[in-house]
């Protein structure tokens, strides 16, 4: 097949489809994290629609959800610690920003791609505010000059007892990996919130004009900020109403957009205005207005998030809070928000987004993030451990083993952590045809689980020579008992995290998921670390467990010590 055959099909699918591809040879693994192919790829993300997904948050966890189908989600795993609290403040090119806040620290400001499940943390701008009423905002943009993404970070400060205000303006380059200061803005505008708006290059907030007085409908402005020029300019408005109670500014469809909120009487009414040719005060239109219904007073602005695949309907969110969708063939005058008995046709999401499926890196180089890294020990029989060792802080040890017999394959998994506590552990029977076909399945099952978990740094142990030998020697379609499928797919799931190390162990050091593979033969186990632990598995872990002062000889005799009863485990 032509390679840019081969270029154009692997630019139409998804992103974890896409990175399978980089284990199959190093051309391909070339071809993919190349900027060209990146852009490429971006490219027909955007233009389908199909990679266009609303992340939102729910807690401290961050889900995705199609437009086609926005009541169902999926959760985005972050390889890093779970936070306290996180914002999503808004995204560009399938990368998130984020702020991550910890107990210990003030809020981190990150980078996450959903399609790569990188993350990186960025700088702090190192401004320390000691005013109480100091507001900080960011947004981020890219300057497609550069090809370099920028961080905006604006700080407003206002003394107390005191109506006037200092503003000041930072930005940060992802390339240069560092901050400086540039001109901010006027300071009698005043706005708070993420800068998520980007349309014509610029970054957009709404914002009102202060007079140092107290007015019911102040004077309102859109401020932009240009990322490749870094400075600031006024947007034109159009002639709304002036007797609005909310507005936001937002991006439709490559357009600039305005909602506007107003309250007629006893009725709500919402209208939509979009700028045609950016930049021209002449070219708002208005694109719909209709009357709402919703409980709650006072109600929450209804802001356009983006419109469906087939662009029959616009998306709506009501103030972060709330998703519907409005039908543009019919153009209904009214709609009915308000909540009914046994009704799933809406949404509930804070903070959303919307994101792009892309490969975009978080290095600032342009190519795909190289930085899973992949290693394996050689079966060599002694290098290899005789016993269990606790991993490392950070890491996640998953044990995994197989067994075949005339009725079929059982495989075995125990993932534990530094202190030897079980984080999960499975024992379930598969169709199977050999015995190292089990051996793959449970290599295949581990990873698979330990993905689902979102973990980012693994160890995973087993005591197959077979199964490793084929992993070193990168012979995916090796022939050995029809395993290949199985470890394309193990190797393919490598990307999904920040560390995967494979290693070969004595059958003594992998006790623990032995006992499971043959106990899967009687029952089927699936637990998490929540769950109660089988008591049998429970004294071979507690066998495993590091103790304070113990020493590898020590390890070794305690090993030999619980070697009768252990054995005695291994016999259902």
């Amino acid at each position: 097949m032509p390679e840019h055959v081969v270029e154009d099909i692997l630019s139409r699918m998804r992103v974890k489809d896409v990175l399978r591809f980089r284990v199959l040879a190093k051309a391909w693994c070339d071809r993919i994290d190349s900027p060209e192919f990146v852009k490429l790829h971006l490219g027909r993300s955007v233009g389908s629609g199909a990679g266009v997904s609303v992340v939102h948050r729910l807690g401290t966890k961050l889900h995705a959800s199609n437009l086609n189908s926005v009541a169902k989600s999926t959760r985005c795993f972050l390889h890093c610690r779970e936070p306290s609290e996180l914002d999503v403040i808004g995204s560009c090119n399938g990368l998130l920003l984020m702020a991550l806040h910890y107990d210990d620290k003030r809020g981190v400001l990150t980078l996450f791609n959903p399609g790569t499940r990188r993350v990186r943390y960025l700088p702090s701008s190192n401004f320390h505010c000691s005013a109480q009423r100091c507001s900080v905002d960011y947004g981020l943009g890219y300057d497609s000059t550069d090809e370099d993404y920028k961080i905006i970070e604006i700080i407003q400060i206002r003394p107390q007892d005191s109506l006037s205000r200092s503003t000041r303006a930072n930005v940060y380059s992802l390339t240069r990996n560092s901050w400086r200061e540039v001109q901010a803005f006027t300071d009698n505008f005043s706005a708070h919130g993420p800068w998520r708006c980007e349309v014509g290059g610029a970054l957009h907030i709404l914002g009102r004009l202060e007079r140092g007085e107290k007015v019911q409908h102040p004077a309102m402005a859109i401020t932009a900020f240009h990322v490749r020029s870094e400075k600031f300019r006024d947007v034109p408005l159009p002639e709304y109403g002036q007797d609005y109670l909310d507005m936001a500014v937002a991006e439709l469809g490559g357009c600039l957009c305005l909602a506007c909120h107003y309250k007629p009487r006893r009725n709500y009414r919402v209208e939509v205005w979009i700028m045609k040719e950016y930049g021209v005060g002449g070219s708002w239109i208005k694109l719909l207005s209709f009357m709402l219904h919703l409980f709650g007073d006072p109600i929450p602005l209804p802001v356009p998030v983006a419109y469906s695949a087939t662009g029959d309907k616009l998306l709506f969110n009501c103030r972060r809070l709330r998703l519907f969708w409005y039908d543009l063939t019919n153009t209904p005058d009214s709609l009915d928000l308000r909540p009914r008995e046994n009704s799933t046709a809406h949404s509930w999401c804070e903070d959303e987004c919307v994101c792009v499926d892309s490969l975009v890196p978080l290095n600032g180089r342009g190519r795909v993030d190289n930085c899973n890294e992949v290693l394996s020990y050689r079966p060599n029989e002694d290098e290899a451990q005789s016993y269990w060792l606790p991993p490392q802080k950070g890491w996640i040890k998953v044990n995994c083993a197989g067994d075949w017999d005339s009725r079929g394959g059982t495989v075995g998994v125990v993932a534990r952590d530094m202190h030897g506590k079980v984080m999960f552990l499975i024992a379930k029977r598969l169709s199977c045809t050999s015995a190292v076909w089990a051996e793959a399945a449970a290599l295949q099952e581990a990873v698979l689980a330990a993905d689902d978990f979102g973990l980012p740094k693994v160890i995973l142990e087993f005591d197959s020579k077979d199964v490793i030998a084929a992993l070193n020697s990168n012979l995916l379609c090796c022939g050995r008992g029809g395993i290949e499928a199985m470890l394309m797919n193990v190797m393919s799931k490598s990307t999904c995290f920040r560390n995967l190390y494979f290693s070969y162990v004595k059958r003594s050091a992998n006790q623990a998921a032995r006992w499971l593979s043959c106990q899967a033969k009687v029952d089927v186990i699936s637990l998490d670390g929540e769950q109660r632990v089988p008591r049998h598995l429970k004294l071979l872990c507690s066998a495993d467990a590091p103790h304070e002062g113990t020493t590898g000889d020590d390890k070794r005799r305690s090993t030999q010590e619980n070697k009768a009863e252990t054995d005695s485990l291994e016999k259902i």
